[in-house]
């Protein structure tokens, strides 16, 4: 089949230096998937498209393309919804590239002005809330599937080559949106019994694109926090041979995650003590650390994703 890609080059997120590299590799993992791949970046008519499947992957609503009649072109058309909760924004970025995100409201309208057949969302409960009141047949569009990162890394024993600390990196952005999914995440940071790295937009110090990774790898723990969603690092984490300390969340419990077999569900009641009581026996967390590995390698890796919307088009 053929595949024309709608995205922005420019896109922070799709550089080799991103802070999360998750993004990028469902990019190039749908890019290696199907036969032959259009790179659609710029204003054009739908008649430029030579395509069975188009994918609009537009992951912060920030890439205005105008694609005169698509809606009427004969491809399965889907939409990539990332934050889906997220209110309109003009400003720009750290580098000085202006900036205009989309809210969910006009971004859902304008999907389905493209003639979007359906909407891939990472977040079961942020696509409902915030995408299905502005989409006609919302039960029959939505296409879920977890943000899914590529391995790249060998296996490290938690004892080997590893901190015996748990990492606490992130945003911890005070934004007043609708949706605060960080209230928990602030607390949990400002603990004694975790080691705090701050977000790469905040210190250019801290490590990026594959180096990311290879932080995550440093570590025995890491945490995976947010009130609302399972983040990128709900995936990344465990991949990188972390354990990986989250918060509970729906999508998770549907990938196969459960406490205690691979992967430490914690809240602000039972945090600090779950916390100190694996700083003190990290050896003995090992089997959760391969369990949340072997899950993602073996069922939401950037190739597990790419091989989904490949078989889902092909059915249609």
């Amino acid at each position: 089949m053929k595949l024309a890609i709608v995205y922005d080059p420019t896109f922070p997120k799709l550089r080799p230096n991103a802070y999360s590299q998750s993004y990028r590799d469902q990019f190039l993992a749908l890019c290696e998937r199907f036969e032959q791949v259009q790179h659609v970046v710029a204003d054009c008519n739908a008649a430029d498209i030579d395509a069975d499947v188009i994918i609009f992957y537009d992951i912060h609503s920030a890439h205005h393309i105008t694609i005169a009649d698509v809606a009427q072109h004969k491809a399965i058309k889907y939409e990539y919804f990332n934050d889906p909760y997220q209110q309109e924004v003009k400003g720009t970025y750290a580098d000085g590239t202006p900036v205009h995100k989309l809210g969910a409201k006009q971004r859902s309208e304008r999907a389905m002005q493209r003639g979007a057949d359906y909407i891939i969302c990472p977040y079961t409960n942020h696509y409902w809330n915030y995408i299905a009141p502005h989409v006609d047949k919302p039960d029959k569009r939505l296409l879920w599937f977890p943000v899914a990162p590529a391995r790249r890394l060998q296996e490290i024993p938690l004892l080997a080559e590893r901190r015996p600390q748990v990492l606490a990196n992130g945003a911890t952005w005070r934004v007043e949106l609708d949706v605060r999914p960080y209230h928990f995440r602030r607390w949990a940071f400002a603990q004694e019994c975790v080691t705090y790295v701050p977000h790469a937009a905040c210190d250019g110090t801290v490590p990026k694109g594959d180096a990311f990774q290879a932080m995550l790898a440093s570590f025995a723990g890491a945490l995976a926090l947010c009130d609302t969603h399972n983040v990128p690092k709900y995936q990344e984490i465990p991949l990188s041979g972390c354990v990986c300390f989250a918060q509970k969340n729906v999508d998770y419990e549907r990938m196969g995650f459960s406490d205690g077999i691979n992967c430490v569900i914690v809240n602000r009641e039972n945090f600090n003590e779950t916390v100190t009581g694996f700083l003190s026996d990290v050896k003995s967390y090992q089997q959760i650390a391969d369990a949340g590995r072997k899950l993602i390698e073996d069922n939401w890796t950037a190739k597990h994703f790419a091989e989904h919307i490949y078989r889902h088009s092909s059915r249609q």
